[in-house]
């Protein structure tokens, strides 16, 4: 998968469908999406690239305003790992960052997505 742009949701969707033609057999069921809403509010004490339960809001987060800003809407998860999808990028700053989470570095704030 090296020449997938995992920084693209439809490119992603696109080579997972092509990987089911090729083997005649669905890898994930797609068509079953289900989409979830998660909120999350800003909390600076919260560490950089971190989420905590939210003490206020049930089934809620909270995270620094970076991070915030930094992940992605447009998260895959596919069943149970997302190993299949990773993609890992080594910011300027150092930190190794998976591309299907974040569109921006959460610690530097590098932009990530051409």
């Amino acid at each position: 998968m090296k020449n997938l742009d995992h920084r693209d949701p439809h490119k992603v969707l696109n080579y997972i469908k092509k990987l089911e033609n090729e083997v005649n057999a669905p890898a994930f069921e797609i068509e079953r999406r289900e989409d979830i809403k998660v909120n999350i509010r800003v909390d600076e004490k919260v560490a950089p690239a971190m989420f905590k339960k939210d003490p206020l809001i049930p089934n809620g987060y909270i995270a620094n305003a970076l991070t915030i800003k930094a992940m992605r809407s447009d998260i895959f998860v596919l069943g149970d790992s997302t190993d299949d999808l990773s993609s890992v990028h080594e910011c300027r700053c150092g930190k190794d960052l998976d591309v299907q989470f974040w569109k921006l570095c959460p610690y530097c704030g590098e932009n990530l997505i051409s």
